[in-house]
């Protein structure tokens, strides 16, 4: 699995440079706001501990894991991973989208020369992730 490299400006003193799964990317956009991610259009395959590639999970394994890592807002107490993808089935069949997008991406990679796999639809799923939640 192809992770993706984004800067995470969290303040004007502290930017991080992180390795994320693609459909992570609008949940920072969520947390830290949509100018506050920059796209470095770096790739890199990710192995798990034994060395093999990583897979790629379930959906609704991976929105609870998301709502762990991610949090929830303090006030509302309502995970910021709902917020973004939407409440059960809603929430895992919107990230189960973005997870076969992420797999339809990774297969179109591997078979393009390696100039290809960094280019960038970066508004497409965004915008899929924010009609479905419309």
């Amino acid at each position: 699995m192809r992770y993706e490299r984004v800067k995470v400006k969290r303040d004007t003193n502290t930017v991080h440079n992180v390795l994320v799964r693609p459909w992570e990317v609008p949940l920072l956009e969520f947390i830290f706001g949509e100018g506050n991610i920059e796209f470095l259009d770096q790739f890199e395959e990710v192995a798990d501990r034994d060395g093999k590639h990583d897979t790629y999970p379930e959906a609704a394994a991976e929105l609870a894991r998301l709502a762990k890592v991610y949090g929830s807002d303090p006030k509302s107490g309502v995970a910021h991973a709902n917020s973004v993808y939407g409440n059960a089935r809603a929430g895992v069949r919107t990230l189960a989208k973005l997870i076969d997008e992420a797999k339809a991406e990774d297969a179109k990679a591997a078979k393009a020369p390696a100039k290809k796999a960094a280019a960038k639809p970066r508004r497409a799923r965004s915008e899929l992730a924010e009609s479905l939640l419309s």
